[in-house]
């Protein structure tokens, strides 16, 4: 079974690497996401500082408080990384998910400078290991990431990107399981998980229109998210 999937995965890669629409819009995606990770951590050092709008959630205030930071990472991260080795398989499947995932981290970044929220009371810290590392930097804990939610996202993502019923299925009762276990931890208000659905299924149904574009449409587009990043950053570069 290894040796088919490799098999796939080298011929796959082969046949698109050699499509030159395909490596532009790729590599135009992958450049924006990385210019974004870059910059990440400074922006979200100053998100902290500044003051924000307490929610009085009626949701989560019947709803105790623990930590359960391992159970989110594994189901995250455990899903996460069986849905990437499945996408990565299929070239074009693996370019929609990137576009996809580039657009909503456009829409969240500016999300998160337009709409400023105080954590929830009883906030308990969750330990992220790659996002503390990739996205907030080795720095204090940041705990004004709420609206809307990263890690509700990624879990709508995985339900889009998954195929077949079963996997489905357990995708859709994974984002259920890791929802609740988010508003257990109080780490987001009700709005954020709700949020991260809408904005990922519009981030989505943009990078499906693009997609298949010529590559100047894709990238004009790309290049357009770009700059409304760009711009978020430099605002939240002002805070404080």
């Amino acid at each position: 079974m290894l040796k088919s999937y490799t098999s796939s995965f080298l011929q796959n890669w082969k046949e698109s690497l050699a499509n030159q629409d395909y490596v532009v819009k790729l590599f135009t995606a992958v450049a924006v996401f990385v210019s974004g990770v870059l910059q990440f951590p400074t922006y979200f050092r100053n998100i902290q500082k500044r003051p924000g709008i307490d929610i009085n959630d009626f949701i989560l205030n019947y709803i105790p408080f623990v930590d359960v930071s391992t159970y989110i990472f594994a189901i995250i991260y455990g899903l996460l990384i069986y849905m990437l080795l499945r996408v990565l398989a299929k070239p074009q499947l693996f370019l929609l998910f990137a576009l996809t995932f580039v657009i909503e981290t456009v829409f969240r970044m500016t999300t998160i400078y337009l709409f400023p929220l105080n954590p929830p009371t009883d906030l308990v810290i969750l330990h992220d290991t790659f996002a503390e590392l990739l996205i907030y930097g080795d720095t204090e804990p940041i705990t004004k990431d709420l609206f809307f939610s990263g890690h509700t996202a990624t879990m709508v993502m995985i339900c889009l990107f998954v195929e077949g019923r079963r996997d489905k299925i357990i995708a859709l009762i994974a984002t259920f399981a890791l929802a609740v276990l988010l508003l257990i931890q109080h780490v987001h208000y009700t709005v954020d998980i709700f949020g991260a659905l809408f904005f990922t299924c519009i981030s989505y149904l943009i990078a499906k229109q693009i997609v298949d574009k010529k590559w100047q449409v894709t990238v004009g587009v790309m290049l357009g998210f770009y700059v409304v990043l760009q711009t978020v950053f430099y605002l939240g570069s002002k805070i404080g």
